[in-house]
């Protein structure tokens, strides 16, 4: 017997259409590899469960649609659609080629969502592979520094020192005095500035997130000013360099090695002189930073450190510089 759902045909050749249908009933016949045949193996192979079970408690358990439609298809020829609904038999198979991690999350949410879908109708398996890469391989790729500066705007309450790293990041942006003062790409999409906020914010939000260290628990205008003060701190290390933006401090992973070591310093201030981060200055990272010797970041020296693996080794090359250790 088949299963009537809402829908229409949006085009005759190829055939598509689009339909709304439960979640849990997608489950049941849908795949992400057309080789295997038990759906659920296939997704365990292909997905991420932490990542489907994060949607889950965000959007089906919150009661909240996804803002577009997961791509299916298969290789049953037609199926019978009025003005209104589409049907489906009940044995049919269902190739999930966008969406898998939407779909999974089914799984883990007592809610059942309704999912809107476009539906390739007469696929072949090679055509349908075809599709997928044509659908992944095409799309582009939100900048990270969009997605971090979009935090400051929706002001998510699930994550709070998201928001305040990036409203931390827009005022060292934005204010005149500032040694970052127009210096950030805050939407990854200004390609003439080097320093993006989807690669400062993670590492100011772990700043103001660790209990005991770095800014935690520090009301904003302190945090931002220390900030500013540490900043100003690195850019007197090689300020024609900073200025015209060739110095090697002037990298946006030395900056951010330096940023891990802010709390360090802070550490080492409280242990000497009994200063709390609080009271922490220009003048007193200062004392530390300038011990640096800046031809340990010379460009040939740092470049193929990327990764985590690059970063820490930055980060402990500068640590011993600074602190000895």
């Amino acid at each position: 017997m088949t299963e009537k759902f809402p829908g229409l045909k949006l085009q005759v050749d190829p055939p598509i259409l689009v339909a709304l249908i439960p979640g849990n009933w997608l489950l049941k016949r849908t795949t992400p590899s057309w080789r295997i045949k038990d759906p659920t193996e296939g997704f365990q192979r292909r997905v991420d469960e932490d990542r489907a079970k994060q949607i889950a408690v965000t959007v089906l358990d919150a009661g909240r649609t996804f803002p577009n439609a997961i791509v299916l298809a298969t290789n049953l020829q037609k199926v019978e659609c009025t003005e209104s609904t589409v049907a489906f038999p009940p044995d049919i198979k269902l190739l999930v080629v966008d969406g898998q991690h939407r779909l999974w999350a089914q799984k883990f949410s007592k809610n059942i969502a309704k999912y809107c879908c476009l539906v390739h109708l007469g696929l072949t398996e090679k055509e349908m592979a075809q599709l997928f890469v044509e659908i992944n391989d095409n799309q582009k790729r939100v900048p990270s520094s969009l997605r971090w500066d979009l935090v400051r705007l929706v002001r998510k309450e699930d994550d709070p020192y998201g928001v305040r790293a990036v409203d931390l990041i827009y005022d060292l942006n934005n204010e005149n005095r500032s040694p970052l003062f127009q210096r950030i790409d805050l939407t990854g999409e200004q390609y003439e500035i080097s320093l993006k906020q989807g690669s400062l914010a993670p590492e100011v939000r772990s700043l103001v997130s660790k209990r005991g260290r770095g800014l935690y628990d520090l009301p904003y205008g302190t945090q931002i000013k220390i900030l500013s003060g540490f900043i100003s701190a690195v850019r007197e290390l090689d300020p024609d360099g900073w200025d015209n933006t060739s110095g090697p401090v002037y990298k946006a992973r030395v900056i951010i090695a330096l940023l891990r070591l802010m709390p360090d310093i802070s550490d080492r201030e409280a242990a000497t002189n009994n200063r709390d981060m609080a009271d922490m200055n220009a003048r007193i990272f200062l004392k530390y930073l300038q011990k640096i010797d800046l031809k340990t970041l010379a460009p040939e020296k740092i470049r193929g450190q990327q990764g985590s693996a690059g970063m820490r080794a930055i980060y402990l090359t500068l640590r011993r510089q600074v602190l000895g250790r």
